[in-house]
């Protein structure tokens, strides 16, 4: 009986773990996708003339929202 209280408590130690672990990657995650995100809307405003520079980083953006959504539901399907 006891053993079965440690057992459970075990996995839920690290049950508990594995989730601190993975909202950390995740939060990691994010902060390098903003900070990708922040460098090449500076890298498209060097590169790209003018004129197209807003479409560029329209297009940058839905990818960077895409790519994030796609990280969202990988790591917290329902």
């Amino acid at each position: 009986m006891e053993d079965e209280k440690k057992n459970e408590m075990d996995n839920s130690t690290k049950k508990n773990a594995n989730k601190i672990v993975v909202f950390m990657l995740v939060f990691l995650i994010f902060i390098s996708l903003l900070s990708f995100f922040f460098n090449m809307q500076s890298a498209i405003s060097d590169l790209f003339d003018p004129r197209y520079q807003s479409l560029m980083q329209a297009i940058f953006s839905l990818i960077v929202l895409s790519i994030g959504v796609l990280l969202l539901k990988m790591f917290y399907p329902k």
